[in-house]
């Protein structure tokens, strides 16, 4: 029974996407309810304390998924699987994989050029792009790690990088197809994401790695940030084949050069003083900072735009298909702290 809920809870969440998934996704984005320890439970709940531990294998998956087809509970088209009779989700997933192809193509080219950024440590795809479920519409969202102490002159660099090649969505844009959305940044000194929720953990649990300066940067991030495992079992943050991480030793070469040269003078300092000075006071003075629904932030250690974040609607459909699944005790996911 509880890898069945677990399996429904998974393929409910990603209803809400317009994603079927195959059984080896349902495997890797696995939910666990153990982050609902946490909460203020009903005395009606039958969602029991020590439960949520084991680290199921891809036939147990199969086995419960084929159970769940004959019940009729689920559905199945091909490698496919889907809740509410939702077939026709099968085909749009084809064409949203085949413009996912066209998009990667896109940011790879991008990274290539912000490889030269001095202080860069890593760019993550994130969001549709790292699940290939892109849309014609869709920008690329990425997650950005500078070194420490770097936060705000690289920001700053990567902005004019991406703007030089009009490719970077700018504040102002409603939609922006194929545009770089650089809309989180962390150092690689503070790697822990502090706002979770099941939509956050799914979401980075799916990152997938486009450029990383020091292979040690992956496993330090999954070690940080040890409560994603709450959500879901068995997150790895791995690229697909078709995928590779992009590395240049050229430019790795010529990044040490140019931040040694800043970092031995008052350059690099003084630069960063006037990066965050002006970078702060407009990110200030922007009321879209303070609009409710979003979130935000913007200190030493962390810049995160997501002013308009569609977080609580994708949570409450979510919850909303567990109830129509009969999942009650589970219907309880909350935002991540959003602005109110």
């Amino acid at each position: 029974m509880q890898l069945r809920q677990n399996i429904l809870a998974t393929l409910a969440y990603y209803d809400v996407l317009d994603m079927p998934l195959k059984a080896e996704e349902i495997l890797a984005r696995l939910i666990n309810f153990k982050h609902l320890y946490g909460y203020k439970l009903p005395a009606s709940s039958k969602l029991q304390r020590g439960e949520q531990t084991t680290n199921y294998k891809l036939e147990e998956i199969i086995k419960e998924l084929d159970k769940l087809v004959l019940d009729g509970v689920t559905n199945r088209m091909g490698e496919y699987y889907f809740l509410f009779d939702r077939e026709y989700l099968v085909p749009l997933r084809f064409k949203h994989e085949k413009i996912a192809k066209y998009k990667w193509r896109k940011a790879e080219r991008a990274i290539r050029w912000l490889q030269f950024v001095p202080y860069l440590r890593a760019v993550f795809a994130s969001g549709s792009l790292a699940m290939n479920n892109t849309d014609e519409l869709s920008d690329l969202d990425v997650l950005i790690v500078i070194r420490n102490g770097r936060i705000w002159l690289a920001r700053f660099l990567i902005t004019v990088v991406l703007s030089l090649f009009r490719i970077r969505r700018r504040a102002s844009d409603r939609i922006a197809p194929d545009k770089i959305c650089p809309n989180h940044y962390i150092t690689d000194k503070s790697l822990f994401i502090l706002f979770k929720s099941i939509y956050t953990a799914q979401t980075y649990a799916s990152l997938a790695p486009m450029y990383i300066y020091s292979p040690d940067l992956i496993e330090d991030f999954k070690k940080s940030n040890a409560w994603v495992s709450g959500y879901v079992f068995n997150w790895n943050l791995g690229r697909s084949e078709e995928n590779q991480q992009l590395r240049d030793p050229a430019s790795k070469l010529l990044v040490r050069l140019v931040e040694h040269l800043l970092d031995s003078s008052r350059l690099g300092n003084f630069l960063e003083k006037i990066a965050r000075k002006t970078q702060k006071e407009r990110i200030a003075s922007n009321p879209v900072t303070k609009q409710s629904g979003g979130r935000v932030v913007f200190n030493d250690e962390q810049l995160e735009f997501h002013p308009r974040s569609i977080e609580t609607s994708i949570i409450r459909k979510y919850n909303d298909n567990l109830l129509k699944l009969g999942l009650a005790d589970f219907a309880i996911e909350r935002d991540s702290g959003l602005t109110v």
